[in-house]
């Protein structure tokens, strides 16, 4: 650009020279004296032209180094990965944090896409091809995308990443740019694995602190009446049924923990909820009668089906009945109802018994907690478990002396 601004500078000088030539007589023709003013006066014209143009670019220019000056200090800054692909694949800048992640330092990196990278890094070849597959979905999702995604670095270490993939498009809808910035959360994942080591040996500490406390009372009936047998004295009938009594109350204790503790089989298939209600209504309704108690099922008018696992089911709605009854000593009724909403079935159940203080209900479904006199606190602990594994939720609203009502939302089954 300089050089033509420095041509045309020079034919206008040249021009302007044959000008003053012709005017002072050199030339005799007055036509090739206006001929070469007007040559001289156009070359004046594109000089300015062309020279403000140069201004114009040249900023531009300087315009753009700045700000790939800038964007480059800001990205060098940054704490995280942070790399730059064209549409193809192909990488166009990445930071230090990322040329010394995967081993770039003195490799030349540019224009290549993962692939090519792995052959240039072998050790990260699984990384690279995994982040491929990674950049095809957030293409095909078009919106930005975030994950995790963890990799080995040749220290052995496990890096893990918290990544945001953000792509861009032209126009035409055809690919232009991807960005991706990932931050290393490695020491955040190890600070949460051992969180939840530590959280799972408290809650082992709880549970065996109430599996102790549960256990220590039959077991000290069971010992008197041992230490009764040494002394060789003899035992009533009465004396030997508290024994069994007592040694029953230990091995249902145990079952309980086992079921609350390990994974269950439960069978996948679809099946009327109503149905289920039913059939526990007709075996409790004995049970309810003789406390006084009256059971009422409102049924909804569809036929809304969930899927699940029946029988585990049918033994939630029986323990929370079988709750509501002895919470009511002086009778009363149980009223239940579904209904059909939102893609989700709900069955309330609602009883006229003692109630919950609002600190007892924080408490309820925790293990060992429990405001029977003779309870174990395990009952709610797996009904709360059975319905958690079968999608839903369980919830609870209570006052004192005005009866406890109990929620249960489950999806419904979509054939």
């Amino acid at each position: 650009m300089k050089v033509l601004i420095g041509l045309f500078l020079f034919l206008f000088i040249v021009e302007l020279s044959l000008v003053i030539a012709g005017i002072n007589g050199l030339f005799h023709s007055k036509t090739n004296i206006i001929i070469e003013f007007i040559v001289a006066f156009l070359m004046l014209v594109a000089g300015i032209v062309s020279y403000k143009r140069y201004r114009r670019m040249n900023k531009l220019f300087e315009d753009i180094e700045d700000e790939e000056l800038r964007m480059t200090a800001l990205i060098q800054s940054m704490p995280d990965f942070v790399c730059f692909k064209d549409g193809k694949g192909r990488w166009i800048k990445t930071n230090d944090f990322g040329k010394e992640l995967y081993g770039l330092q003195d490799k030349q990196y540019i224009g290549k896409t993962d692939r090519e990278l792995g052959l240039v890094s072998p050790f990260f070849k699984d990384a690279f091809e995994y982040c491929m597959a990674s950049d095809e979905d957030t293409w095909q999702k078009a919106k930005t995308v975030r994950a995790e995604e963890a990799f080995f670095i040749p220290s052995g270490e496990l890096k893990t990443f918290d990544v945001i993939k953000v792509p861009n498009f032209y126009e035409d809808g055809s690919r232009k740019a991807l960005i991706t910035i990932g931050r290393d959360i490695s020491q955040q994942k190890l600070a949460e694995e051992k969180l939840v080591k530590q959280e799972k040996l408290a809650v082992a500490g709880e549970l065996a602190a109430g599996i102790a406390h549960e256990i220590k009372n039959p077991l000290t009936s069971i010992k008197g009446f041992v230490q009764l047998l040494r002394e060789n004295a003899p035992l009533s009938h009465q004396n030997v049924s508290i024994m069994s009594s007592e040694i029953d109350r230990i091995q249902s204790i145990v079952e309980e923990l086992l079921a609350l503790s390990k994974p269950q089989t439960r069978l996948e298939e679809s099946f009327s909820i109503h149905s289920a209600i039913e059939y526990v209504v007709n075996i409790m309704k004995h049970q309810a009668y003789d406390k006084k108690v009256e059971l009422f099922f409102e049924q909804s008018d569809d036929s809304s089906e969930v899927l699940g696992d029946r029988n585990q089911l049918i033994q939630v709605f029986i323990n929370l009945l079988k709750n509501g009854i002895e919470a009511m000593e002086n009778g009363g009724q149980i009223r239940i109802w579904t209904v059909t909403r939102n893609g989700s079935i709900r069955i309330g159940i609602q009883d006229q018994g003692t109630g919950i203080s609002e600190a007892d209900l924080q408490k309820l479904g925790e293990p060992f907690f429990t405001t029977k006199e003779k309870g174990m606190g395990l009952g709610l602990a797996i009904c709360q478990k059975i319905i958690h594994e079968h999608k839903g939720q369980m919830k609870f609203q209570s006052k004192l002396n005005e009866g406890t009502m109990i929620f249960i939302d489950l999806p419904v089954f979509t054939k």
